[in-house]
């Protein structure tokens, strides 16, 4: 005997397609989400990343500074230069610095020359550099080692602070008048060094640094005077010559 057989009824068409929107409007909810917190993600990462290279950068910035140092030296063309001489010109700060550490106890000075200057090289990238040298004394041979501190830097303003407290926009400044037997002006370091950067994405930052392990600096009298003072305990004291050193 025959058994009747059963109807079997499936979706219709109409209801495929109203499952399908609904899934997909799901999707691009869920997708939207993701990209969001995905986005936000990468965007943290950035901002923390751009903190960290502004953190190495003041890091740098106040070591050297802090460590400054009243050390002439000469440069390339075997001329005197300051301890601390800003080209304003080329936008450019260079100065001796103490506490060069040497571990591998090489037959160098613990007293280093650096600079700090913008490199627009880039048009799309300009940087903060720091440019040192082996040795304080340099000849047409020595070469400069530099290092990028910091990306998208626009514009470095330098400004220091003179023995009056009063700030100047170049150093050796033009006029600086010194006791009678205290040396040359153009041996006389800031006492503080103002430096303004303007960047591409966080604007005017603004940092001041105080020159030597007090604050003072320290001038070097005439008389080929070598040495100097004001700085780490590792820097070389004294003077040589019948030059006299005051702080």
């Amino acid at each position: 005997m025959l058994k009747p057989s059963r109807t079997s009824r499936g979706f219709t068409l109409l209801e495929l397609l109203v499952v399908i929107v609904i899934f997909g409007i799901f999707a691009v909810m869920a997708y939207g989400g993701l990209t969001s917190v995905l986005n936000t993600r990468r965007h943290i990462e950035q901002s923390l990343a751009r903190t960290a290279e502004f953190q190495k950068a003041y890091v740098r910035l106040r070591d050297d500074f802090i460590n400054g140092s009243g050390r002439t030296v000469r440069d390339s063309d075997g001329v005197s230069q300051a301890a601390l001489l800003y080209d304003s010109y080329n936008k450019r700060l260079e100065f001796t610095r103490g506490g060069w550490s040497n571990p591998a106890l090489l037959p160098r000075s613990t007293e280093e020359r650096v600079s700090y200057f913008i490199d627009d090289s880039h048009s799309d990238n300009y940087r903060l550099i720091r440019r040192s040298w082996r040795v304080l004394d340099r000849s047409s041979q020595t070469e400069p080692v530099d290092l990028s501190l910091l990306e998208h830097v626009e514009k470095a303003d330098w400004r220091f602070l003179d023995k009056n407290l009063a700030w100047q926009t170049q150093w050796p400044p033009a006029e600086i008048n010194l006791p009678s037997g205290q040396g040359s002006a153009s041996n006389l370091p800031p006492r503080a060094v103002d430096l303004t950067l303007s960047t591409r994405d966080w604007g005017e930052v603004h940092y001041l640094f105080r020159f030597g392990a007090e604050g003072t600096g320290c001038w070097l009298g005439g008389g080929g005077s070598s040495g100097g003072g004001g700085a780490s305990s590792s820097s070389s004291g004294g003077s040589s010559g019948g030059g006299s050193a005051a702080c």
